[in-house]
């Protein structure tokens, strides 16, 4: 059985150290092969000699790397230093060595609390799952993980993936659905059909109050019963694993759970459905990967089962 390709990109930034962590931490349980990568920016050096020195820098970043992988006892295939524009190499050299997850720092050398622009890209146009990282792994490893969910198919992906983490670190995990009850619509315009019983073409009829109770439940019923799968998966893996119904905007109430609750790794799908199929690309899942505090890995489901298992 071929065993797993992992990506790292290194930078010398102290994301870029903590993704190394990461990376091998994963590589030795999920007993993968770990290749490093640095990555010469051709766009900012462009003068040879200046370019020979930043391949030396390179070279010393990948030493410290190997080494720190190795003391996890990961097993390093190999390390590159690579010239040319950072978001093509990483592609590139993932497709290469059909890597199933790219790691790398969130924020990179440009030390700024949002995410970097290259890891913006790489997140955009890789064709593997990729986890941005932000801080190191807790020393016990990941204690609670938290997996948002909309019942997708690209979101049961990712509740496998983090499922499967969860199981290996002894982890607990929340199954999170979060639905939005502001956009229950309180009232309607009557229309043709409508019209009668002192009711005319074009007035607005607000809902009586007891019917949007009603139907303000009947959502966070059904966003109860959504996470409720996830809860499934888990128990029949033997991962504690609990749900948490959030009602609001997505994004921010996602961001409140990791802080609330001390999560230090997310995982989420690369697309959701409807009107949040843009979990990944869109306004939702977009803030919460650019700015969450902690670690996050996003899951594209059609590489799913070629990085963690399914069945355990």
């Amino acid at each position: 059985m071929a065993r797993f390709q992992y990506l790292v990109s290194v930078d010398g930034s102290v994301q870029s150290d903590a993704a190394v962590v990461h990376a091998a931490r994963f590589t030795e349980i999920y007993g993968a092969e770990l290749t490093i990568i640095h990555v010469v920016d051709s766009s900012v050096y462009k003068d040879p000699d200046l370019v020979e020195r930043m391949e030396t820098t390179g070279e010393m970043y990948l030493e410290r790397a190997r080494k720190t992988a190795e003391e996890y006892s990961a097993t390093v295939k190999s390390t590159k230093v690579l010239v040319g524009y950072p978001f093509d190499e990483i592609v590139n050299e993932a497709a290469e060595i059909d890597a199933s997850v790219i790691f790398m720092g969130a924020t990179g050398i440009s030390h700024s609390g949002h995410i970097g622009a290259v890891a913006s890209r790489v997140l955009h146009g890789a064709e593997c799952h990729v986890m941005l990282v932000r801080g190191g792994i807790p020393e016990a490893g990941y204690e609670n993980i938290l997996i948002p969910t909309d019942g997708s198919k690209d979101a049961e992906y990712a509740a496998q993936s983090g499922l499967s983490i969860a199981k290996r670190f002894n982890a607990k995990v929340a199954a999170c659905n979060i639905v939005d009850t502001s956009r229950i619509v309180e009232a309607r315009v009557v229309t043709a059909g409508g019209v009668g019983a002192g009711r005319h073409y074009g007035d607005i009829i607000k809902l009586p109050e007891s019917a949007i109770k009603k139907m303000r439940q009947r959502m966070l019923d059904e966003s109860a019963k959504i996470a409720e799968r996830v809860k499934e998966i888990a128990e029949s893996k033997g991962v504690d694993a609990r749900i948490v119904v959030r009602d609001g905007k997505p994004a921010p109430e996602i961001l409140k759970i990791v802080r609330d609750e001390d999560i230090d790794l997310v995982v989420i799908g690369y697309t959701g459905k409807k009107t949040i199929s843009k979990l990944l690309i869109g306004s939702i899942s977009e803030k919460v990967v650019a700015t969450a505090p902690c670690s996050v890995i996003i899951v594209r489901g059609s590489r799913m089962e070629r990085v963690i298992p399914v069945h355990e």
